[in-house]
């Protein structure tokens, strides 16, 4: 079995409420992720609506993407991080698209990822303790902690999505045990509007284990949430 590997990250960008789009370049034949911090607290605000062809949710559906949930961030819940999947079909760019019904700005990224399973349900593209699950960790300080990610098999690469409610750095996570966090690019940090910064690390994971226990700075006392699990690596071939 071939372990996932991070690729790259699109650019970053903020979109004020009402109707928003995102695009990226990350042409390829990869698993793709869409991160979304809204920056306030109204459930159901926003949606996704549109996908461009050569982009498959989990189910195969061209068009369209997999959600993995809703997550809040900050203790208490401050603000929403959103996630998505998809699979390329094609070598195209992502181009998405949505609503918000809320003036609460969004800020959004998008992370390409090669080798992970080709299943078609989440239960068999992503893990942490059991398939298909998910774990979530918040607070409101000057420091962050990671979020536990429980691998089940060898060749698994664990992800934590953070989400800061305001526009500041966030440090790579130190201290873990069961393995190394990884900052794939740095933070994408806007002070426009009401202010957010989102940032994703990786670290792999070869044998089953639980990687956990990791602190990063923030630098101001801010909420935040961190979204953690683990893409399955695949048997299938790949073309990256």
């Amino acid at each position: 079995m071939a372990a996932p590997s991070y690729m790259y990250t699109g650019a970053g960008a903020t979109d004020a409420g009402g109707a928003w789009s995102y695009n990226a370049s990350l042409g390829g034949d990869f698993v793709i992720i869409l991160q979304i911090l809204q920056d306030g607290s109204t459930t159901g605000a926003v949606a996704l609506t549109s996908v461009n062809a050569g982009m498959a949710n989990l189910a195969g559906t061209d068009a369209a993407m997999t959600y993995i949930g809703a997550f809040a961030v900050g203790s208490p819940t401050a603000a929403l991080q959103h996630l998505w999947i998809a699979r390329q079909t094609g070598f195209v760019s992502l181009s998405v698209g949505g609503t918000n019904s809320t003036s609460e700005d969004l800020y959004i990224r998008a992370y390409a990822f090669g080798y992970v399973s080709t299943g078609t349900t989440l239960a068999t593209v992503i893990e942490n303790g059991t398939a298909g699950a998910t774990a979530n960790g918040v607070g409101t300080s000057n420091t962050a902690a990671d979020t536990g990610v429980t691998t089940l098999g060898a060749d698994r690469l664990a992800l934590n999505f953070v989400a800061v409610n305001d526009d500041n750095a966030i440090a790579q996570f130190s201290g873990q045990s069961g393995g190394t966090w990884v900052e794939a690019v740095a933070e994408y940090a806007e002070s426009s509007g009401t202010d957010g910064a989102i940032q994703m690390q990786y670290a792999a994971m070869a044998t089953a284990g639980t990687i956990d226990g990791g602190t990063a700075s923030i630098t101001d006392s801010d909420a935040w949430g961190v979204v953690g699990f683990a893409l399955i690596g695949t048997t299938a071939s790949y073309t990256t």
